[in-house]
């Protein structure tokens, strides 16, 4: 998986993934597969990556849900990431926050993919 997209997913489950709320159908696997993982830096998401073979049913699918999301972003935006973030370092979501700097400026698709996946964050926090 390239760095690009693992940045998307990291930005996709930054906050949803470590909510512990009663919807949370990952909590579970992740304290089980990953709890003794220092938080930060996608490590988390790291790990329960490494261990998707492992996962329950519900948790693979709220991340292939999300991976779907993930991935039609990444096509959407390529070229303006190319065009504004290509030499953007990467970790602790530099790449995601280059893009966000240049979001006036990116192409009317790739807004549109980053506010649908600003709405499947939201659905998936709630637990949709």
């Amino acid at each position: 998986m390239g760095k690009w997209i693992a940045a998307v997913l990291v930005l996709c489950f930054a906050n949803v993934s470590i909510a512990k709320g009663p919807n949370d159908v990952c909590a579970q696997d992740r304290e089980t597969l990953c709890g003794k993982v220092e938080r930060g830096e996608g490590r988390v998401l790291k790990c329960m990556m490494e261990n998707k073979d492992k996962l329950s049913a519900d948790c693979k699918a709220k991340f292939e849900k999300m991976k779907d999301h993930a991935m039609e972003m990444k096509d959407a935006c390529h070229e303006d990431h190319e065009k504004f973030c290509a030499n953007a370092s990467g970790g602790k979501g530099r790449k995601m926050k280059c893009m966000m700097e240049h979001k006036d400026e990116l192409s009317a698709d790739c807004r549109a993919q980053m506010e649908n996946m600003k709405d499947a964050r939201k659905k998936m926090r709630k637990g949709n």
